[in-house]
C-alpha cells in the first residue's frame, strides 16, 4: 500500500486531464506508455498525504524493464534477444500479449486503409526475437525503430542487431 495514494489519484483524478492539458483533448492516452513520478513531499510525510508530480511522460521509446539483458552498452557491445533469461522473456511476452489484445481492439474500431512503407529502409541485420507472421493475419502492422547512425549502436536501448 505504500503507492496506494499515488496510484488512486493519478488513475481516478489526474489521468482524465493529462491529455486535455497537451492540447490533445480529443486524443486517447497512448496505448504503450510509461510516467516518471518525482515525490515532492517533504521526508516523513505519511504515504496516505504524499504529494507526486510528474517528471516525464515517455510513448516514443517505452522499454520493457524484463529485456533490459539485450541492452547494448559499452560494457556490453554485442548484448541481443539471446541474452534475456527465459523466465524475464516469458514475462515479457506476457506484457506484449497484453498490449498486442489491445491494440486489436482499437484496430477493430478503426476504419483505416494500408499504410505506404515502401521508403522504409530496413537496417537490422536480423529478426532475431520477432515471432513469425500468423498463417492468417487478421491485420497487417509494422514495425518501425529508429536508428541513429552517428550514436553508439544506434542510439540509447538498441540490441546489437
Amino acid at each position: 500500500v505504500k503507492f496506494k495514494n499515488l496510484t488512486d489519484n493519478f488513475l481516478k483524478r489526474d489521468l482524465q486531464h493529462v491529455m486535455p492539458s497537451l492540447g490533445l483533448a480529443d486524443e486517447p492516452v497512448p496505448l504503450w506508455w510509461t510516467s516518471d513520478f518525482i515525490l515532492a513531499s517533504p521526508v516523513g510525510t505519511p504515504s496516505s498525504e504524499e504529494k507526486w508530480i510528474v517528471g516525464e511522460f515517455n510513448c516514443s521509446c517505452v522499454g520493457i524493464s524484463k529485456c533490459l539483458a539485450a541492452y547494448c552498452k559499452e560494457d556490453t557491445p554485442n548484448a541481443c534477444y539471446t541474452d534475456i533469461s527465459a523466465e524475464d522473456l516469458k514475462d515479457a511476452q506476457g506484457y506484449g500479449d497484453i498490449m498486442g489484445k489491445k491494440a486489436v481492439s482499437i484496430l477493430d474500431k478503426a476504419a483505416m486503409g494500408p499504410v505506404d512503407v515502401s521508403s522504409i529502409t530496413q537496417v537490422a541485420k536480423d529478426n532475431l526475437g520477432l515471432k513469425p507472421q500468423p498463417m492468417y493475419p487478421i491485420y497487417k502492422t509494422a514495425l518501425a525503430e529508429i536508428y541513429v547512425s552517428s550514436q553508439p549502436y544506434g542510439g540509447s536501448d538498441k540490441s546489437y542487431n
